[in-house]
């Protein structure tokens, strides 16, 4: 290789380095500006008392004290956790039924069916929920007037979203039913990895479709059922935000409190009450939520399965 030849390559590896360089402290930066100083920030005022304009003092633990004594942190916390538990449950088993079903189709039909599931997880949360407020809409909504046709009842009896003691899980029903898709295409996705024999010894043996279901399918997709419920039990926690506050009119968390979860919580706090520390501390408690929820997820992944 030439002198010149040498040059030119030394001159365009510097020039490389010092464009990597360049691109890597934007980067840094970027993600300093939007992701490292606003928790450092939210750290700080959890501290104080300010509504970020007249009144701005050091409180020390105070926001955090008043936490544990505050029966709407507590109430949202049991609600976010009752969101948790039946969200992921009611949308795991409805998703097995229907990638169950689904990998009994073949050809057209199947992409057909996989398609017309997945749909509503492309579709915009705001617009969900907008739709499915018409739906439960009492007395005139299609639901109250399907089940009122039949049961016999009166629209009154439907009210939904306006009865306390049902209204979080009619909203479960809208999240379980939008993002069902996906979790039907990553269960059928581990479905098409396991092995036709194993089925076909199973139909030697006489075992029909409900038990190889129970005793083989299950068992096999043990990996996609602890990721499907790991990352969907953090979405519980930071989502469903969209969902309550579409659905539950203004302020919304209503009716008494009973949609009411931590991240609403958090925002009326400091949006509507002006308490822009407190609600910084309860953002920091949802922090902590999440990181013990991660850890999980990284422990539950580390597993090693044998077949």
């Amino acid at each position: 290789m030439s002198t010149a030849e040498t040059r030119f390559l030394q001159k365009r590896k510097v020039t490389s380095s010092k464009f990597i360089l360049i691109v890597s402290l934007v980067v840094l930066g970027y993600y300093t500006l939007i992701g490292i100083w606003p928790f450092i920030y939210n750290v700080f005022i959890s501290f104080r008392k300010t509504d970020l304009l007249t009144v701005n003092k050091f409180i020390g633990l105070s926001n955090y004290r008043f936490i544990f004594k505050d029966p709407v942190f507590w109430q949202s916390l049991w609600q976010n956790a009752f969101y948790l538990v039946v969200m992921v449950s009611l949308g795991i088993v409805t998703s097995l039924i229907f990638a169950g079903l689904i990998s009994k189709t073949r050809g057209v039909m199947k992409k057909i069916y996989t398609a017309m599931f997945f749909a509503p997880v492309v579709t915009s949360m705001v617009a969900v929920s907008l739709v499915w407020s018409l739906l439960y809409y009492p007395k005139v909504g299609v639901f109250a007037s399907f089940l009122s046709g039949i049961l016999g009842m009166s629209r009154d009896n439907f009210i939904f979203l306006q009865n306390p003691s049902t209204a979080l899980f009619w909203i479960i029903i809208v999240d379980v039913w939008r993002d069902s898709g996906i979790k039907t295409v990553i269960f059928l996705a581990g479905m098409d990895e396991i092995p036709d024999s194993l089925y076909e010894t199973a139909q030697i043996d006489g075992a029909g479709n409900l038990r190889q279901f129970f005793k083989i399918t299950v068992p096999l997709l043990r990996p996609q059922l602890i990721f499907v419920g790991a990352v969907y039990s953090i979405n519980a926690i930071v989502r469903v935000y969209v969902y309550i506050y579409m659905m539950t009119g203004s302020p919304p968390g209503g009716p008494a409190n009973s949609t009411m979860i931590l991240q609403l919580h958090m925002y009326l706090s400091a949006f509507y009450g002006q308490q822009f520390g407190y609600g910084a501390s309860i953002s920091m408690m949802m922090f902590v939520i999440l990181i013990g929820l991660v850890i999980m997820e990284v422990r539950s992944f580390q597993q090693k399965w044998e077949y």
